[in-house]
């Protein structure tokens, strides 16, 4: 087998751990082709589009819905199943990934502390790769460096501290529609039933009942905002299941006035979709109080100016920034105001932590090993974003390392920026040292210091 160190430096240890070889990635240089997707995967897999900003399919971007969790999983509405057996049995049966040599190790690496296997595709981007991510760092970054790795990793990859940034720019610009994300967790409905001639939803829990079609909608008083939509699974190591869409439809609020106003017996919300989407609660009602509906919140029709696409939801999607999208409901056939019985007044996936919900990721460089020369200026790009929940929580700035977190260049965000809003942000660095640097975006926030945040890794190659 050829031993690879890879984008990593020619070390002894870089080398016997095959670093160059490891990882799903290794392989298939994009996991998107190894998806069914569209219409043909019902059933399989809900991914519609091939990944945006210029990125690959990797292992993170399937770890948050198909992770190891005992009681939830798949009851979570939505998340799917443990991924560890069917992937085993595929490689494990597969003459190629034999005839190649494949083993656990392709994809696993061992933590020296509890022996257990951890992913390559995470260690990867830390100090930790050969040693596993539980080992006490100060003892081994004494020992790897009094073995002459004075960068503090085996693979001889290169630290730079208090990164020098210049040119900084931020802006709250929307994405291109070209890279909106798509996916679903349920079948799609009947295109016949959700076009534009035969769709219709009804509004519940106000004085005066009333089904709207599209037509109706369109001719109700209409609001334009921009909101950003992530995933409530947006993959770890800088998930691009996130877009800043503006959008235009009906605000509920004019919705709830046309229809009379809210019973008095109303104190929560919910809704669904011809696709059977009631929330991350499915197939139960995922009910929230009154207090979590944004002011904007809309029955939207349009993204981009254009009529929204079948595929992401249309000819109609309930909204609401501020939340993450399982919040939100496409193909929306009824939105419903209740009394609560099942209300959970605190609910909340930020302060309760339903999953991570600070990210950040990379635009440019957009996938591991680029290449630049020494004394070269690159233009780094990239988003950060901290879910507000109506004011829970909100962006306050960007920090970039390129010493695995040791020290940050903190980038702060203007006050006045729409916390509804992901912050984009573009700098120019300039590599004087030669070698393999993993740079890491993070996103500040309220919540920085409480919750689970995804940073945004990327692996880039400095040449002479």
């Amino acid at each position: 087998m050829n031993l690879d160190s890879g984008a990593w430096g020619d070390t002894q240890y870089a080398q016997a751990m095959n670093a160059g070889n490891r990882g799903c990635n290794a392989c298939h240089a994009d996991l998107f082709t190894v998806l069914p997707s569209g219409m043909n995967s019902k059933g399989l897999h809900e991914v519609d589009k091939a990944p945006a900003y210029g990125k690959v399919y990797t292992w993170n971007d399937c770890t948050t819905c198909h992770v190891h969790a005992p009681g939830t999983g798949s009851a979570l509405g939505g998340c799917g199943p443990y991924m560890a057996p069917s992937i085993h049995g595929y490689h494990f049966s597969n003459q190629e990934f034999e005839d190649k040599g494949g083993n656990c190790f392709s994809c696993h690496e061992v933590d020296v502390v509890t022996g257990e296997l951890g992913m390559w595709d995470e260690l990867k981007y830390t100090k930790m790769i050969g040693i596993g991510n539980t080992a006490p760092v100060e003892k081994f970054e004494t020992w790897i460096g009094g073995r002459g790795y004075s960068t503090g990793t085996v693979t001889g990859g290169v630290v730079e501290r208090d990164v020098v940034l210049e040119n900084v720019e931020l802006s709250q610009d929307p994405s291109s529609p070209d890279d909106l994300y798509s996916a679903t967790n349920l079948d799609y409905p009947d295109p016949d039933i959700v076009n534009e001639e035969n769709w219709s939803f009804t509004l519940k829990g106000v004085v005066n009942e009333k089904t709207y079609t599209l037509k109706d909608l369109q001719a109700m008083p209409q609001t334009e905002i921009t909101y950003t939509r992530a995933c409530a699974t947006n993959g770890a190591d800088g998930g691009w299941y996130i877009a800043n869409i503006p959008a235009k439809g009906v605000l509920v609020s004019d919705l709830i006035e046309d229809c009379g106003g809210l019973l008095d017996s109303s104190i929560s919300y919910g809704w669904l979709g011809y696709d059977g989407w009631l929330g991350g609660s499915t197939p139960i009602m995922g009910e929230f109080p009154l207090s979590y509906l944004d002011p904007n919140a809309m029955v939207a029709f349009e993204y981009w100016g254009e009529p929204i696409d079948y595929m992401d939801g249309g000819p109609v999607q309930f909204i609401q920034p501020g939340g993450p999208a399982t919040t939100m409901a496409k193909w929306l056939k009824e939105l419903v105001f209740t009394n609560g019985p099942n209300l959970n007044p605190d609910r909340s996936y930020v302060l309760n932590g339903a999953f991570p919900s600070i990210w950040a990721g990379w635009f440019n460089p957009a996938v591991d090993n680029t290449e630049i020369k020494v004394g070269e200026t690159i233009t780094l790009e990239g988003y950060a974003w901290a879910l507000p929940e109506q004011g829970k929580n909100k962006t306050t700035s960007v920090q970039i390392s390129a010493d695995y977190g040791d020290t940050w260049t903190t980038i702060d965000v203007p006050e006045t920026f729409d916390a509804d809003q992901w912050v984009l942000w573009s700098a120019d660095w300039t590599p004087e040292v030669a070698g393999t640097y993993c740079l890491t975006v993070r996103c500040g926030s309220d919540l920085t210091d409480e919750k689970p945040i995804t940073d945004g890794h990327v692996i880039i190659t400095v040449t002479e």
